[in-house]
């Protein structure tokens, strides 16, 4: 909505508020003034109880119509200031107590050569009027002043929005690049380091045979350390097939387990619609926290007791991911009090950053089952 339109929509809604809340409460003291006239007229001032009440009842309903329509001629609703509202409410408050008398009149309520009942009845039709249109602009004021604050708040929820998905996207930038450059760069340079140790290796084996072993050692924790440690340090930081969606990412992720512990993954078929790389579906941001949660699930499995089996399951619930991994390990005891900085308390605490949440509860009969949701639409595509 644009700035013009906002405006437009606000000066509507103060105009409603004006009037109906002025017209509310001049219409109360008009049918309350009207019973309470023919009331005293027809006990204390008997020449007077031949006036109908109708007449009565017509002649302030006249003045209410006239003071509401006073007010929205005038646009006392447009100024800004509080001093500009009251006055122009003040001009259709004398204005109704001149139209309340002119109406009286022509209806025969009072005779026109009765002056002195006349500028009273103009004197409290005017004071009355100036009531009404006073709480009318109190309620004018107050309706402002809440939306000024509901709309600050909305200012601070999408600064922190937007300041979280910025975050997210410099996350998932910087963990990209540092896992290319792992994959990349530290790789070639270890596998250089590598070839040279080989030559060495080969010129120490006929003169230096016990140097020739050492070297040979150190290849090989040098080739260990090149496919376990800086490759397992580049999937942690950027899981691999992520780009290819959730679901591949969470399968490869199952895949690297020991053959000793069964796997099986379920998803739902929303889900699986929604995660095609070449639609507008989960973005990375998405998808990097989604496997994050079945990553830690995984791994406290294989701390708290190896496992025999480890099941993963995906889906689209309206506009929340769910994520419920479960173990058949050995049996959860929640702690008493929970670690704040474990990983699965920080995984939470990120969740619910986006409208989600994480739990551990125990399952039956046996093991641990992890339970996540995640609000889509919140972690904005950096791609």
């Amino acid at each position: 909505m644009t700035s013009a339109a906002v405006r437009w929509h606000d000066l509507a809604a103060d105009r409603l508020t004006l009037l109906r809340g002025t017209g509310i409460v001049a219409l109360g003291f008009a049918l309350g003034a009207s019973i309470q006239s023919e009331w005293i007229y027809s006990e204390l001032v008997p020449e007077w109880a031949q006036v109908d009440l109708w007449r009565r009842l017509a002649a302030n309903g006249t003045a209410v119509l006239g003071l509401v329509a006073a007010l929205a001629v005038l646009r006392a609703h447009r100024p800004r200031s509080v001093v500009a509202v009251v006055g122009r409410a003040a001009v259709a408050a004398v204005f109704m107590g001149v139209l309340r008398v002119a109406a009286q009149v022509s209806l025969g309520v009072h005779p026109l050569d009765d002056m002195p009942t006349l500028v009273a009845e103009v004197v409290t039709g005017a004071f009355i009027a100036f009531v009404s249109a006073g709480i009318g602009v109190w309620m004018l004021i107050s309706r402002r002043r809440m939306r000024v604050a509901a709309r600050a708040v909305e200012r601070q929820v999408v600064s922190v929005e937007l300041a979280l998905q910025a975050l997210e996207a410099e996350e998932i930038r910087v963990r990209r690049q540092v896992a290319e450059g792992l994959h990349g760069t530290v790789q070639q340079r270890l596998l250089l380091v590598d070839a040279r140790l080989a030559a060495a290796e080969a010129r120490a084996a006929g003169v230096l045979p016990d140097v020739a072993e050492e070297i040979a050692l150190a290849r090989a924790e040098l080739a260990q350390s090149r496919e376990q440690d800086v490759r397992q340090m580049s999937r942690l930081l950027y899981p691999e097939r992520l780009e290819m969606g959730l679901v591949p990412a969470v399968r490869a992720l199952l895949g690297r387990l020991p053959a000793t512990i069964a796997t099986r993954l379920q998803v739902g078929d929303e889900l699986r619609a929604l995660d095609d790389p070449s639609e507008v579906g989960l973005t990375v941001a998405e998808r990097l926290l989604a496997v994050r949660v079945v990553e830690e699930a995984v791994s406290n499995a294989l701390k708290n007791g190896p496992p025999a089996l480890v099941e993963a399951e995906l889906d689209l619930v309206a506009d929340e991911l769910r994520i419920v991994v479960s173990n058949d390990g050995d049996p959860y005891v929640p702690p008493a009090e929970p670690d704040p900085a474990s990983g699965t308390a920080r995984l939470d605490q990120r969740l619910r950053l986006v409208g989600g949440a994480l739990r551990v509860v125990p399952r039956t009969p046996t093991g641990a089952r992890v339970e996540a949701t995640m609000r889509l639409g919140v972690l904005v595509d950096d791609r």
